[in-house]
């Protein structure tokens, strides 16, 4: 297989996930698309020199994060809408008690800082494992340990926050 077929099955096996991560970072379709676009514009730009030490899910959700990284420091804040289209679009036949959870645990997760936000997403959603996240950010397993020990704290002190 050549370069060019391994690419063009890069992206039919990572889009999906790499516009979820988008989706979960910035809680907007197109949003999330231009994340998929640039993560995707980078990747190809740097296909000859990917040296396969990661996976290429891995390398590819390392430039994804770089790039919402980048987006979230240019916008400062979290802008996020509502994301009851896209619960809707993947469950529509969801029980109400459901969505209900489903609504709190968003309100609670826009609480959450970006950088919490995005391993939390990585571990809980996308189901990486510490090591992988590590490799994503560069950093000792160790360290996503305790990063997503103070992440999941956030949530849950979030999610307190809404029950009430």
């Amino acid at each position: 297989m050549n370069r060019h077929d391994e690419f063009e099955n890069a992206i039919s096996a990572h889009w999906a996930d790499i516009v979820r991560l988008g989706i979960l970072m910035f809680a907007d379709e197109t949003e999330a698309e231009e994340v998929a676009q640039q993560t995707f514009f980078k990747a190809y730009t740097a296909w000859d020199s990917f040296e396969g030490r990661a996976s290429v899910r891995t390398w590819l959700f390392r430039i994804a994060v770089n790039v919402c990284r980048r987006n979230l420091t240019t916008r400062k804040r979290f802008q996020g809408e509502r994301l009851e289209h896209q619960i809707e679009l993947a469950h529509p036949e969801t029980d109400p008690r459901e969505i209900q959870m489903q609504e709190k645990v968003r309100q609670a997760l826009e609480q959450v800082a970006p950088p919490h936000r995005l391993i939390l997403t990585l571990f809980c959603i996308e189901g990486m494992k510490h090591q992988e996240i590590a490799k994503i950010f560069d950093v000792p397993e160790g360290t996503v340990w305790s990063r997503l020990h103070k992440a999941k704290q956030e949530l849950k002190k979030a999610f307190h926050t809404i029950e009430d």
